[in-house]
C-alpha cells in the first residue's frame, strides 16, 4: 500500500516539474523608451555659432542674447567684453565646431578657435589655436552660454611673484 502511495504522489508530482522545467521562459530585456526631448531652436551649435560670430564682429550687444550672465546688466557686459579685448588686442580669426552633446537641460559644445591676441610675455601680436568648451543651459526654452573655458592649447599668463624685501 505505500508503495502505491509513492507511485501515485510521483505520477502526480512529476507533471508539474517537468511542465516547470520545460515551460522557461527566457527573459528578455529591452531598452527603456526614448523620452522625446522638446526641439529648441536655435540649438545648442547654432547658438555658440551665433554667439561666435558676434564676437567675432565685434558686436558685443548680440552676443548678450546668447549668454546667461546674472552677474551684470547687457551694459555691464557690453563694457566687460570692450575692455577685455583692448586689453588683450584679441579677435577671432576663425572657428571649427567640433562636437555637440546636448542632455536633459544642459548641453556642452566643444569649439576649435584660431585668434589672434597680444602675447603676455612679450606684447607683440601671436596667432594662436585653441580648444573651448561651452556649456549652456535651457532658461525658458531658449539655449543660453553659462561658462565657456578653453580646453587645449591654452595661453597660460605666468604668475606675478613679489619680491618682499
Amino acid at each position: 500500500m505505500n508503495r502505491l502511495i509513492c507511485i501515485a504522489l510521483l505520477i502526480s508530482i512529476a507533471p508539474v516539474f517537468i511542465t516547470g522545467c520545460g515551460n522557461k521562459s527566457e527573459t528578455v530585456y529591452s531598452e527603456p523608451p526614448l523620452i522625446e526631448r522638446k526641439e529648441l531652436k536655435p540649438s545648442p551649435s547654432e547658438v555658440v555659432t551665433k554667439f561666435l560670430n558676434a564676437l567675432k564682429d565685434e558686436n558685443y550687444g548680440k552676443a548678450y542674447k546668447y549668454v546667461k550672465v546674472p552677474y551684470t546688466d547687457k551694459a555691464g557686459y557690453i563694457n566687460q567684453m570692450k575692455n577685455t579685448v583692448a586689453d588683450n588686442d584679441v579677435s577671432i580669426l576663425s572657428y571649427r565646431l567640433l562636437a555637440t552633446q546636448i542632455y536633459d537641460v544642459t548641453a556642452t559644445v566643444v569649439v576649435e578657435l584660431s585668434t589672434k591676441l597680444k602675447s603676455p610675455k612679450t606684447g607683440s601680436l601671436i596667432d594662436m589655436t585653441q580648444k573651448s568648451k561651452y556649456s549652456l543651459g535651457r532658461f525658458d526654452d531658449k539655449w543660453l552660454i553659462t561658462a565657456g573655458n578653453c580646453i587645449e592649447g591654452c595661453l597660460e599668463r605666468e604668475p606675478v611673484i613679489e619680491v618682499v624685501e
